[in-house]
């Protein structure tokens, strides 16, 4: 990543992240996953549940960001995942685009993620 901007919000991502790993787990799954190259992205479980509400993964130095609510076998297309859409400004209904974390509130994330975490799981 080239930008500051996004490098700070990816650390304080982290910390959060790391926060909850110091809680009891709700599931059986690592609470980040690093999907295969060149294609892969890092992708967040809260709390360790099944199905994790979004991913990030990196385009031409930017930090992006994904829903998750296409291609969670079992989880696809479920009405719980609409938060996060809105937050990304999409629907939960159609493809969930990569846009960047431009603008985005490292603490909201995490808060609209556990949310739709807790509601998809």
């Amino acid at each position: 990543m080239e930008d500051p901007a996004d490098q700070a919000f990816l650390l304080r991502f982290f910390e959060l992240v790391d926060a909850n790993g110091q809680l009891p787990a709700q599931g059986t799954h690592s609470r980040l996953h690093y999907g295969k190259q060149p294609r892969g992205g890092v992708f967040v479980y809260p709390f360790g549940r099944r199905f994790p509400p979004f991913k990030f993964t990196v385009k031409d130095g930017a930090l992006m960001i994904a829903g998750c609510w296409t291609g969670n076998f079992g989880a696809t297309g479920h009405s719980g995942f609409a938060e996060i859409a809105s937050l990304l400004g999409q629907d939960h209904g159609g493809p969930a685009r990569a846009l960047p974390v431009f603008g985005l509130d490292p603490e909201k994330l995490w808060e609209v993620g556990d949310s739709v975490s807790r509601a998809v799981n």
